[in-house]
């Protein structure tokens, strides 16, 4: 050791070479701090690894479970090596396929190898007689799930297990019960007790919205509450159909080139505006299916233009435009005239500067250019509705309905059991000014439409009940209706202008649309460019 040069800042042991101000114990003290730094998993200071970041301790961990091990050579812990080890132990059963340890007296593993208990032999049923395995109360499983008490001891030991019962919720069971099957209301009641059991609000409106299902569909429960509770003033009706009609607006935006789909976003907007000034005025304001229909076409109107090499409204120009419309000549006059307010809209808008549809026509006949059916087929398809038992209610209905007295598939959808008149064997179709009489085979037709929706046991004011909405009060979709004629390849609009061109060529033009309640615009189309053969052969030879 040097002389001493000075005292140690730290401990006060003497300094021995020029310049430091440490001892050589703190100064080595110190350079080990340096290379210390706080370990990420233990926290302790600790000379940190290259490889892992952490401490010499916290490196030597488990490769299975991450928990540390104490050997050099170990990658394994205690745990994880003894769960390894059984694991090699163990073999795929030959009966379950399923690792365990094989015994030697069966060659399966445990489970397999123990004797199960034996089924109850099959009993005959009390409730249909036949001989099936029980489920309780000496019932099969079908007879015991379809017990019409079931829904309601569900809904006793709801009462029982609730705190505080909402006062309506013994109606709400009662409806629940009377609108479906025993098993689906047992299932809705459930799902309606895990509602009312959680932490939030029982309000009925803050329990339709919870019960509301994402998507779609916003399932049978919502639906059930939303027909309760709006029945009885609780509730205010969910908007199911706008966030529906909102959804389908955005696929069909979303469709559109992105080039060019600013605009018609900026036309549905357009168009949203314009449906709630009209109904702050009280004028017609556009459905949603108007709506629907408009961005339809602009979408595929934008699809054309950009096969066609054009990214931009302001490039369309006239020839695109008969491109488009020549694609369904049939629809020519509907699409030219949506195509017209897109691009008066775009006009307006600054979108585009010159509008391509000025000056195109639609060159539509203005007389009935439909399919109507012949005396024959008529006959054919009255023989099938009166005489096949095959035939289902419903087709029958809108076939005879349609065919015999011109009713649309819209009146036969909204047709109500308040709109029956048993007495003078009349109803009220749509908006007709005055009742239809009912001739004997309409008549007979609909006590067989009455029947089925009977069977059903609904509560559904509608005449014809479908599966979907024998629960709720709503008509039967539009869908549904468009495909009940498909098993006779004849559409419900095809059998009204049958009747209509019928009508109207046999009779006074004017009667028919106060009967019909249609204007006599409506209803000349039918007349126009149609001579009847007989009574040209009737004229009088030297008539010009």
């Amino acid at each position: 050791m040097g002389k001493r040069q000075r005292d140690c800042v730290e401990c006060g042991a003497s300094v021995g070479i020029i310049g430091r101000r440490h001892c050589c114990r703190c100064q080595n003290r110190l350079k080990e701090a340096a290379l210390k730094a706080t370990c990420p998993n233990c926290g302790k200071q600790r000379v940190l690894r290259d490889d892992t970041g952490r401490c010499i301790t916290c490196s030597r961990i488990c490769i299975t479970c991450g928990h540390p091990v104490r050997a050099k050579d170990t990658t394994l812990c205690r745990d994880c090596a003894r769960r390894a080890r059984q694991q090699a132990a163990q073999q795929p059963c030959p009966r379950c396929r399923r690792p365990g340890y094989l015994r030697d007296g069966t060659g399966w593993c445990g489970p397999c190898s123990r004797p199960r208990r034996p089924k109850d032999p099959p009993r005959v049923c009390t409730e249909c007689g036949q001989l099936r395995r029980h489920a309780g109360f000496g019932l099969c499983s079908a007879c015991w799930q379809s017990r019409p008490e079931r829904p309601f001891n569900a809904g006793d030991n709801l009462l029982a297990r609730l705190a505080g019962p909402p006062p309506w919720l013994g109606d709400l069971i009662g409806h629940l019960a009377s609108g479906h099957s025993p098993a689906r209301a047992c299932n809705m009641i459930g799902d309606l007790g895990r509602l009312l059991e959680d932490q939030h609000s029982n309000h009925p409106q803050a329990l339709l919205e919870r019960a509301r299902l994402p998507g779609r569909s916003m399932g049978p429960l919502a639906r059930a509450l939303e027909t309760f509770f709006t029945d009885r003033g609780l509730a205010l009706a969910t908007d199911q159909a706008e966030q529906l009609a909102a959804g389908r607006r955005r696929r069909r935006i979303d469709a559109v080139p992105e080039p060019l789909r600013p605009a018609v976003e900026s036309f549905n907007t357009f168009m949203l505006r314009s449906r709630e000034r009209a109904r702050r005025a009280g004028t017609l304001p556009r459905s949603d299916v108007t709506i629907d229909g408009k961005l339809s076409t602009v979408r595929d109107l934008a699809k054309l233009i950009t096969e066609r090499g054009k990214q931009d409204w302001a490039l369309v120009e006239v020839h695109d435009i008969e491109a488009f419309l020549n694609i369904l000549p049939k629809g020519r006059s509907r699409r030219l005239t949506i195509t017209r307010q897109f691009f008066r809209f775009a006009k307006a808008h600054k979108i585009v500067l010159v509008d391509p549809t000025r000056g195109l026509s639609a060159k539509a006949t203005k007389g009935f250019t439909g399919k109507i059916l012949t005396l024959d087929q008529q006959r054919e398809l009255f023989r099938r509705w009166t005489t096949d038992p095959a035939a289902h209610p419903h087709e029958v209905l809108l076939g005879i309905l349609a065919l015999l007295h011109g009713a649309s598939s819209n009146e036969i959808r909204h047709l109500r059991i308040a709109d029956l008149d048993p007495l003078d064997r009349t109803i009220r179709l749509g908006q007709r000014p005055h009742p239809v009489p009912m001739d004997p085979v309409s008549w007979t037709v609909l006590q067989r439409c009455l029947t089925h929706r009977q069977i059903q046991r609904t509560d559904n004011p509608h005449v014809m009940v479908t599966k979907g909405t024998k629960a709720g009060k709503t008509p039967a979709s539009i869908a549904y209706v468009s495909h009940v004629l498909d098993a006779c390849g004849i559409s419900p609009r095809t059998l009204r202008s049958t009747r209509l061109v019928d009508l109207v060529n046999t009779m006074d033009p004017k009667l028919v649309a106060a009967a019909f309640g249609m204007s006599p615009e409506g209803v000349m189309i039918y007349l126009a460019d149609h001579i009847d053969p007989t009574r040209e052969a009737a004229l009088p030879a030297d008539r010009p």
